[in-house]
């Protein structure tokens, strides 16, 4: 599992995908195959002596945690033996109009970090972007809207997040953060990893989308914080 971890999370993203195109923006079908991957993969690598809630998986249900400020149900959530939280993990996958909503999406980020680990409780992050984001005027009369223009991704898009994994400023910077990129490609129909080269993005941005940042840097660092955290 670990040496095709990457391959099998693009595939959850293409089932996601799949959900999205069928389904529709609204359907949280959408999400479970992408958490109930996650969820799996931390089960088995946990050995099955931590408590997992997450769409998809098990039960199916999300676990709500009672942050600093307000209530929050989470995404992917282990806990202890004792049914302590121990960890929660936000994921976001931009399928459309991703410049207009970006610094809304950041901002949510932020505000959701401060107040799950303002309780002690560690909390990571991943963000699935599309290289080539198709922007739709959500007024038109079908489902999803007029495709009016393809967004193309940029350092800019990304740099405030570099800025976030940079930041030693606590508690606003989730412990884990993970970003990918992926691109549709439309002799195979299928998503794939995008090709960082085809884009405008600085050396440094390149190399922490490939390293420090990447799917399997990310679970691992998940799994060692849920360790660190059951001390």
């Amino acid at each position: 599992m670990e040496d095709n971890i990457e391959e099998g999370f693009i595939e959850a993203i293409n089932i996601s995908f799949d959900e999205y195109n069928n389904k529709g923006a609204r359907s949280t079908a959408k999400l479970k195959p992408v958490h109930s991957f996650i969820a799996n993969y931390l089960h088995l690598k946990l050995n099955g002596n931590y408590e997992i809630y997450s769409q998809g998986f098990e039960e199916g249900k999300e676990y709500q945690i009672d942050g600093k400020y307000y209530p929050k149900k989470e995404d992917i959530v282990v806990l202890n033996q004792n049914h302590d939280p121990l960890i929660a993990i936000s994921f976001k996958f931009v399928t459309s109009n991703y410049k207009q909503n970006s610094n809304n999406y950041f901002e949510n980020l932020l505000g959701e970090t401060a107040n799950i680990r303002r309780v002690n409780i560690g909390f990571a992050h991943l963000l699935v972007l599309r290289g080539h984001t198709p922007y739709y005027n959500k007024n038109a009369g079908n489902k999803r809207g007029e495709e009016i223009k393809i967004e193309v991704l940029t350092d800019e898009n990304i740099a405030k997040y570099v800025k976030l994994f940079n930041d030693n400023d606590f508690p606003h910077k989730p412990d884990v953060l993970g970003i990918l990129v992926v691109d549709y490609n439309d002799k195979t129909q299928r998503m794939e990893k995008a090709n960082l080269e085809e884009f405008n993005l600085s050396d440094e941005t390149k190399r922490l989308l490939e390293g420090k940042l990447s799917i399997k840097s990310f679970l691992d660092k998940v799994y060692h914080l849920c360790k660190l955290k059951d001390q």
